[in-house]
């Protein structure tokens, strides 16, 4: 009887110690794994929420401007506005501008907040005016435009000069 009650102490002991292993190891990588999911659902709630729509585009001697609209329920600060890309060229011939405030180095662009409510973010329903200095007298032809948001929201449009 008593050594019953021993193997059945050990055996209780040792599943206890076996319980306490596998919590210690598990429980590590459900956190990690719950932290994974918060932090995706966060940025899919963000791309969710962010939306562009090119509205408009003219031209003038080696410039372009396009018209954006903010159709999205988020708004952009300045420093995402700044890390969007601007695809611009003939529609068989576009590349990347790179961002240039002063509009000195061809090609780039720029941007202003057309009417904006004095808080230089970019609001929902607020429209964007992109300025793209082409270097060169840009000529009749088909050109393709996108804006692609700095969390890869973009719009495309291909419009004829």
């Amino acid at each position: 009887m008593s050594s019953e009650v021993i193997t059945v102490s050990m055996i209780t002991i040792a599943c206890i110690i076996c319980a306490a292993v596998l919590v210690t190891a598990v429980f590590p990588e459900i956190n990690r794994a719950t932290s994974s999911v918060i932090s995706s659902s966060a940025k899919l709630g963000e791309r969710i929420e962010t939306s562009v729509d090119i509205i408009a585009e003219a031209n003038e001697s080696s410039y372009v401007y396009v018209w954006a609209k903010n159709t999205g329920t988020a708004q952009l600060a300045e420093t995402q506005i700044e890390r969007t890309d601007v695809f611009f060229g003939e529609t068989d011939n576009f590349r990347r501008m790179t961002y240039d405030a002063t509009l000195s180095a061809a090609p780039c662009w720029k941007y202003s907040i057309e009417n904006d409510n004095g808080n230089n973010r970019w609001d929902i329903a607020e429209t964007i005016n992109v300025t793209i200095y082409y270097g060169s007298e840009i000529t009749a032809g088909d050109y393709y435009v996108q804006i692609v948001l700095y969390n890869g929201i973009s719009d495309a449009d291909t419009f004829s000069i």
